[in-house]
């Protein structure tokens, strides 16, 4: 009889031993990751999207805010996520200290010969109050304007009429907010310090008006001087392989949060005077 109780205090103690340690590895939190600076949740590894790393993952507002959330803890300098639809342009933006970092540098901090999407060091970025009157993003093409090309060679396709006119909105949210944003001019531009300024010293509405003036199309979107614009930035091949001097600019409009949202552009092709 002693054995038997003997055994049994044995076999006891095992399964409690074994519950607490299912209950450490169900609930508690992995200890620091080396060179990661925080810890990681059984949770959240498991509810990781799959294939996090392959560009093109979002496609719905949950997407974007769990990818933003698993990009932020991959890269703290994400400050958002930018998709035009009908394109591959579906991503993590970055932002650093300066406009160099992400030239040459992937989201994962990797070399890249097309860097990848970045906000201008000067913007603000977060909620709609706390942007700048322009958000002002950059990112690299072929220099063939090709719009099947990488990364902001995609900007390309608002050159045909057809894709314009379908592609009205553009999605630029951060953490803080989803948010959409109305495009009213596409065109080529030399560098302008009034373009790329995120508080443009003559007003968001004047350097929105000279922008339309440039303007391929006329979207017949008013911009108004309390309004904040988003200005995708990326190189043209337009002007010859060594010119270095000119962009290729799309420009939208914030739309307010209870606007509804066009789904398709009434452009008309701007003819030159």
């Amino acid at each position: 009889m002693k054995k038997f109780l003997l055994a049994l205090g044995v076999v006891l103690t095992f399964a409690l031993l074994l519950g607490a340690a299912a209950y450490v590895l169900l609930f508690m939190e992995d200890p620091v990751q080396e060179g990661r600076g925080e810890s990681i949740s059984v949770a959240e590894k498991v509810s990781k999207p799959k294939n996090a790393d392959v560009r093109d993952q979002a496609e719905t507002q949950a997407d974007i805010l769990e990818m933003l959330d698993y990009e932020t803890r991959k890269n703290r300098d994400t400050v958002g996520w930018l998709w035009v639809p009908g394109t591959q342009i579906n991503n993590s933006v970055l932002q650093s200290y300066d406009n160099t970092v992400y030239l040459r540098q992937d989201e994962r901090r990797e070399y890249d010969l097309y860097g990848c999407y970045f906000v201008d060091y000067e913007c603000s970025v977060g909620s709609r109050e706390e942007l700048s009157p322009n958000t002002i993003i950059y990112g690299h093409s072929d220099l063939k304007d090709n719009p099947d090309g990488p990364r902001f060679s995609q900007l390309y396709h608002f050159t045909d009429l057809d894709f314009a006119r379908e592609t009205p909105v553009i999605q630029f949210s951060t953490l803080d907010g989803f948010m959409y944003w109305e495009v009213f001019a596409v065109f080529y531009t030399e560098l302008n310090d009034s373009f790329i300024s995120p508080d443009p010293p003559e007003g968001i509405d004047r350097m929105a008006a000279a922008a339309m003036e440039k303007s391929l199309y006329d979207y017949g979107v008013a911009v108004g001087p309390q309004d904040h614009v988003l200005l995708l930035s990326t190189c043209t091949g337009s002007y010859g392989a060594n010119d270095t001097s000119h962009r290729f600019v799309v420009l939208a409009k914030l739309l307010p949060e209870e606007a509804e949202i066009p789904t398709q552009a009434q452009l008309e092709v701007r003819t030159e005077s």
